[in-house]
């Protein structure tokens, strides 16, 4: 089996190497399989990354229809040393690239809000297998939130991004549910 970082260097370049408009399309489709999902429809709040770097699935058409509901839109912004909170975005024109290369809210549209009982989260990766492991871009921020998450776990990912398997260590935490431009995983982690 293949190390971590040896499955992120390979799968990052393969991303960044996706013509714009295959990934514009599979992100499309993509996300309009989110939308149907059971958990989506039923969450009280959607917690997602907002795509701004190497070809992540672009979720920026679908939080800009979230924008004008109901249900609260949480994005992550960060607080260094791994450790991010949920902040409501009322707007895209209250992001901006951060250090991290992430859109972010500006420090003063930032509402931290922690998420609500029953969120579903939209979570990035550069990996996943069948079973619901992932492999991020290796900060770890996603997988100390995901560690005391009580919601759904939602990987966006193109098809290419599934790998047969990879490293699990101790703090890994499964997704619930994958959801590629091929269809929709639901995961069940091996005995």
């Amino acid at each position: 089996m293949l190390d971590k970082k040896t499955i992120r260097r390979g799968l990052l370049a393969a991303r960044r190497a996706l013509p714009p408009g295959e990934a514009t399309a599979n992100s499309a489709a993509i996300c309009a399989r989110v939308e149907t999902l059971p958990e989506f429809e039923a969450a009280r709040a959607i917690l997602t990354y907002v795509a701004s770097k190497d070809n992540e699935v672009d979720t920026k058409p679908l939080v800009e229809r979230l924008l004008g509901g109901p249900r609260p839109v949480l994005v992550p912004a960060t607080l260094g040393k791994g450790q991010m909170v949920w902040s409501r975005l009322e707007s895209m024109d209250e992001l901006e690239t951060s250090a991290f290369g992430v859109l972010e809210p500006r420090p003063e549209y930032r509402r931290d809000t922690p998420p609500p009982a029953n969120s579903v989260v939209l979570v990035p990766g550069l990996a996943f297998t069948k079973a619901g492991w992932r492999i991020g871009y290796g900060g770890g921020y996603f997988d100390r939130f995901l560690a005391g998450f009580p919601g759904t776990k939602i990987a966006v990912a193109y098809a290419m991004q599934l790998v047969p398997e990879i490293p699990v260590a101790a703090h890994d935490v499964p997704m619930d549910v994958i959801v590629t431009e091929a269809g929709i995983l639901r995961c069940h982690l091996e005995p």
